[in-house]
């Protein structure tokens, strides 16, 4: 897409319009238990650890190319990033940011969660159109897709829609998401709603890695394959620490 002198990916618009969506969502969740402006730097830290994580995961996962090409490293708006990576780093920023500011930490990843889940849902939106993320064959089924436009990135032979798995997975985890919050919500210990975003999210990641043709970096697995394992090993036994914390009866004394 450009415009005027400037050319921009559409991966790097839709990512846009899918952090400002996401984060739009998370400030309306928020504001039941938030009601001052402390929600706005929390959300500012949230997006600039989850793009630079992201981008990180990008450059390892194709250090092959960015190896020789340095002056790429930082160039966010060409497209390139790793969205499997991200939470890490969205993490790490709405820790840092939630004990500075003094914030309820549970509350505000599982608001957090919820936001992120939109946001890469619509993210996938670039991704389709570009048709990043080459995939297996695919034959036999009505959905199979090729790209015929030389220029975008898709194969020219008959793929796996991946972008659009991913965007139907991550609507199905936000319906999930939305079902749960409400439940678990004024129910400490609070949290449970972002550990069951890892969860969903690193097990459907894990298992629609196989019909892409990323890079393989450990043991025959994705960079994203290895991501969503440890999402799921770090998420499983939270939820369930949790979810006994807040069985276990409270003493009187």
């Amino acid at each position: 897409m450009t415009l005027g002198p400037i050319r921009i990916a559409w991966h790097s618009f839709w990512s846009l319009v899918a952090m400002g969506a996401g984060s739009a969502l998370s400030f309306r969740l928020a504001r039941s238990l938030v009601k001052d402006e402390r929600i706005y730097p929390f959300a500012i830290a949230v997006v600039i650890g989850g793009l630079v994580a992201a981008r990180i995961g990008h450059i390892a996962d194709n250090w092959s190319y960015y190896g020789t090409h340095p002056d790429q490293l930082v160039a966010f708006w060409n497209g390139g990033v790793a969205v499997t990576s991200a939470p890490i780093g969205s993490a790490v920023g709405g820790w840092l940011a939630a004990k500075r500011l003094r914030m309820p930490l549970g509350f505000m990843f599982d608001i957090t969660g919820i936001g992120i889940t939109l946001g890469e849902a619509i993210g996938r939106i670039g991704d389709i159109i570009n048709g990043e993320h080459h995939a297996i064959a695919c034959s036999g089924l009505p959905w199979c897709v090729r790209y015929t436009d030389p220029a975008t990135l898709g194969q020219r032979d008959f793929v796996h829609p991946v972008a659009a798995y991913d965007l139907i997975v991550d609507l199905l985890i936000l319906a999930v998401l939305l079902w749960y919050w409400p439940r678990v919500r004024g129910r400490p210990p609070e949290g449970r709603v972002f550990w069951l975003y890892l969860v969903l999210y690193g097990g459907f990641r894990f298992a629609t890695s196989f019909l892409r043709l990323d890079p393989v970096v450990f043991a025959g697995f994705q960079e994203a394959q290895l991501l969503g394992v440890i999402y799921l090993l770090a998420g499983v036994p939270a939820l369930i620490w949790l979810q006994r914390r807040e069985r276990r009866p409270t003493t009187v004394m």
